[in-house]
């Protein structure tokens, strides 16, 4: 049975490890087999469904979309990057900020906000977006590895060993983790501007999209300058003029309630406009539609209903003036998709961008995760309740409506890590396990800092093969059976485990972040292991430090 098992867990691997398979076909395939011949029970092999950690990881993922509805994330990174002129200085002033929130909720929506920004900084200031996206996409992975909730592997890990009985908290992997950060950011800020050096993109594609943003009572930008909030003049837009009173008035007035601010902006702009947190939107969607034949009258006549709005269109001149076309592509913000459905002016439409952002429910946002953090730090009670709680106030407060809950649940993600904990319960209900918890054995001698480069080793090449919640998987309850043989600190090996999953410094498909950025800064796969192996050794060299310094006193 051992040998069908690590056949079964090998082939899966294999698979997932050579791209040309999803990885969540692979592992129900593994599953599957695993069943079939009677491998493990089924209740083994889909006891993911039912994890901590995975549930932990589905109720943050409701709160991080809670935290990005507010648009806090937008204006935070307006607020450090401001007045930046080089991608050194700019580094400087992310780490720490972009770490924190790393620590504290999942990595993908802010290194999504930091794109943007990135590419702005090179339009605007010759800034190459090149010299800024990879390093803080690790900034955020390394700083991610320190606290529970601060990624899924974490998460994963602790969800499997709270099945063994071993409890592990909000900081538990602090102790490895942070001087390992530490030490990799220090790494990423000496090397990134050396090794990644390029020139800014001189081209920007046209801004024929003319786009009209109402100010609303309530929004942020009353008083203020467009200059000074970030909307005068980006790489996707330029505010035009703003219409006061149906008189135009210069971009270069103070914004005030009842304005209609006129930009001209590339498609990719209009849904960045949307997303802007400075002008108070309604909480409505934006929607890409097209015009039925037929149609006549001026853009503003597809209004007819009171939930539409149109945002914007490919025109030149104000939408009261600007006839319609049958076939013609425009932005509208309407409620929900039913109003489109029952619209005679659209043939055809298609999501561009969730509700608008809504700034005054910041403090409600940023008190459920401050909650969170704190409830589970103390373990007020389990983190995958507290967690829950969290997301279930996110929907009671309304700062983000079920439908967008549902929608902020990334379902691949969530199978993966059942799939992976399945897989792990491969490993240890054959006996597979203790196969190789006495090759590790074996190999260290029972020398703790031999079984330290070994689990650092095995982790730190695994996670780059594979993804990180197989690697949390499989080597959590072998980690689990070194520590009770050897009689070391089972929290600290999860701790050394959980810091080396987050190595996914050579493998540009190793990590959701390392794909989000690998486009728009215009890595190649080369890029990625020549600018990733100082900071992977370096990483392994301080894991290895650290871990045998902890488990040897």
């Amino acid at each position: 049975m051992i040998y069908l098992a690590a056949v079964i867990v090998l082939a899966t691997l294999v698979a997932m490890a050579s791209g040309k398979i999803p990885a969540v076909l692979a592992l129900a395939t593994g599953l599957a087999v695993a069943g079939l011949t009677g491998v493990a029970t089924p209740s083994e092999l889909f006891s993911g469904l039912s994890n901590g950690g995975v549930i932990t990881v589905a109720a943050m993922l409701v709160i991080a979309k809670g935290i990005v509805q507010t648009g806090v994330v937008t204006r935070v990174t307006w607020a450090l990057l401001s007045s930046v002129t080089t991608a050194r200085q700019a580094l400087r002033r992310l780490m720490v900020p972009v770490g924190v929130g790393s620590s504290l909720m999942n990595t993908t929506p802010i290194v999504a906000m930091l794109v943007p920004a990135s590419k702005e900084l090179e339009q605007t200031r010759g800034i190459p977006a090149r010299e800024l996206l990879l390093p803080i996409a690790h900034v955020t992975t390394l700083a991610g590895s320190v606290t529970l909730i601060g990624t899924s592997s974490n998460l994963l890990i602790a969800g499997i060993a709270g099945t063994s009985g071993v409890d592990v908290s909000m900081l538990s992997f602090a102790p490895v983790a942070l001087p390992v950060a530490l030490v990799g950011w220090a790494v990423i800020y000496v090397t990134a501007p050396l090794m990644l050096r390029g020139k800014a993109a001189t081209t920007a594609p046209p801004k024929d999209w003319r786009v009209e943003i109402p100010v609303s009572s309530r929004a942020l930008a009353q008083g203020r300058l467009p200059a000074d909030i970030g909307v005068a003049s980006t790489q996707e837009y330029e505010l035009e003029t703003i219409e006061r009173w149906g008189e135009d008035v210069e971009p270069t007035t103070a914004i005030e309630a009842g304005d209609i601010l006129v930009f001209a902006a590339t498609h990719s702009g209009v849904t960045a406009l949307w997303g802007s947190p400075h002008f108070g939107l309604s909480p409505r969607r934006l929607f890409e539609v097209s015009v039925s034949t037929g149609e006549h009258g001026t853009l503003r006549d597809l209004e007819q209903d009171e939930d539409v709005r149109v945002i914007a269109a490919q025109t030149t001149t104000a939408f009261r003036d600007s006839p319609v076309v049958p076939g013609q592509t425009c932005f509208v913000a309407g409620r929900s998709a039913r109003v489109l459905e029952d619209h005679a002016a659209v043939a055809l439409w298609q999501d561009a961008a969730s509700r608008a952002p809504q700034p005054r429910k910041t403090w409600i946002a940023v008190s459920i995760l401050v909650a969170v953090i704190i409830a589970a730090s103390f373990g007020l009670a389990p983190v995958e309740l507290v967690s829950m709680s969290g997301a279930v106030l996110m929907v009671l407060t309304r700062v983000i409506t079920p439908k967008s809950a549902v929608r902020a649940l990334d379902w691949n993600v969530l199978f993966i890590l059942a799939g992976s904990v399945g897989l792990g319960a491969i490993v240890v209900s054959s006996g597979l396990a203790d196969v190789i918890a006495e090759g590790i054995r074996y190999l260290s001698a029972g020398n703790i800092l031999l079984v330290v480069i070994v689990f650092v080793a095995t982790t730190a090449i695994m996670t780059n093969l594979v993804t990180n919640a197989a690697t949390a998987a499989i080597l959590t309850p072998v980690g689990l059976g070194i520590a009770a043989e050897l009689s070391l600190d089972p929290v600290l090996i999860l701790a050394l485990i959980g810091t080396c999953i987050s190595f996914t410094f050579l493998n540009p498909f190793s990590h959701q972040s390392n794909l989000m950025v690998m486009g728009p800064g215009g890595y190649s796969f080369a890029t990625f292991t020549r600018f990733g192996i100082p900071l992977y050794l370096a990483s392994i060299v301080v894991a290895c430090t650290v871990g045998y310094v902890l488990l040897g006193t």
